[in-house]
């Protein structure tokens, strides 16, 4: 008699797992801003609508929420204790990702306009604001004693962020050859804040 073999665990498939878990309470972080950031937002997330489904092609991996629930199991947690966690650092990515293809004039973002493009580079501004602040609402309001911690740990990632940014639009400016050129230390170190920072925060606050 042969035994039935189990589903492989592939990363596609713990993606869709955490995005799962995840998505009811995201949602609900996005219904709670004004309707127009709400639609903004819902519209950067790859969504049809506040309280639609998913736009095939327009979302991102959900690597960063995946990380606050993996972290959080991997010390024996429960995966829905990360759920705020993993809410917050979405909105953060979403904040980011709005503010930064602003600053670089990115006209397309998975497949589609990006918000500026389709809403305006003032709303496009004001969402990610407002998303900067509701990931802060989302850990403020988490159950347990944990807060605090969560705060500081957010507030050092922020720093880490825009310091990232602020190197990566210096770096413009600057040769590739040459004594002035950008050296690869210089642009490790950018990509550890710009992007590195929010993954390891993901993790931590899981």
């Amino acid at each position: 008699m042969t035994s039935p073999t189990a589903s492989p665990v592939t990363a596609p498939r713990i993606l869709a797992r955490c995005r799962a878990l995840v998505r009811p309470a995201l949602s609900r972080a996005v219904r709670q801003l004004h309707p127009w950031h709400a639609e903004i937002t819902a519209f950067s997330l790859g969504w049809d609508g506040v309280d639609g489904d998913d736009v095939p092609g327009a979302q991102g991996k959900g690597v960063r929420q995946a990380l606050a629930v993996l972290g959080a199991e991997a010390v024996g947690a429960e995966a829905r204790d990360a759920v705020p966690g993993a809410v917050a650092v979405e909105l953060i990515h979403t904040f980011s990702l709005l503010h930064d293809d602003i600053m670089d004039g990115d006209e397309t973002r998975r497949r589609r306009a990006t918000a500026w493009k389709a809403y305006g580079t003032g709303p496009a501004v004001l969402a990610g604001d407002a998303l900067f602040a509701q990931a802060v609402r989302t850990l403020t309001d988490a159950p347990g004693r944990q807060c605090a911690p969560a705060l500081r740990l957010l507030a050092g990632t922020l720093t880490d962020l825009v310091h990232g940014q602020a190197d990566d639009l210096l770096f413009e400016s600057r040769p590739w050859t040459g004594p002035d050129a950008v050296r690869p230390h210089e642009y490790r170190q950018m990509a550890e804040r710009k992007t590195g920072a929010l993954l390891g925060c993901a993790a931590g606050l899981g």
